[in-house]
């Protein structure tokens, strides 16, 4: 257990040479994509011409929790993660709620408040506090 404890959550995190600026432009192309999908969404666009918006906001997000999680797994329990955890959460239930834009901007308006909230904020690890080292790379 011992060894899947350290692969999954290494301490200290894993790091890497270009991460933030990976991070940073990965950010850049998901905000970009989710506004332009919500906009769409508020401004009742034919969703066939957001398709391309959404799938980048989703390939985006998806490479964004990919280098957060090789950080260290930790980033599931921090406040970061939990709240990438709800959103996908909300966007889940879409479907069944026939896709309504104000969950969608809920969404959008989630991801701005928790990425600009404090790094002593997002960084908070929940569960496991004292056991587990969280990851705190900028970008």
């Amino acid at each position: 257990m011992g060894r899947l404890r350290a692969l999954v959550f290494p301490d200290p995190p894993r790091a890497f040479r270009w991460r933030r600026g990976l991070k940073i432009s990965l950010r850049a192309v998901h905000a970009l994509c989710a506004s332009v999908l919500v906009g769409g969404a508020l401004l009742a666009v034919d969703p066939g011409r957001s398709s391309a918006w959404a799938a980048g906001t989703a390939i985006s997000g998806l490479a964004l929790v990919l280098l957060d999680l090789h950080e260290s797994g930790a980033f599931l329990v921090q406040i970061r993660g939990l709240v990438v955890l709800a959103k996908i959460a909300l966007l889940a239930t879409l479907p069944w709620l026939r896709w309504q834009p104000a969950l969608l901007a809920a969404a959008l308006l989630l991801s701005v408040l928790s990425s600009h909230a404090p790094g002593r904020v997002r960084y908070l690890v929940l569960l496991g506090r004292g056991r587990i080292t969280g990851g705190c790379s900028n970008g």
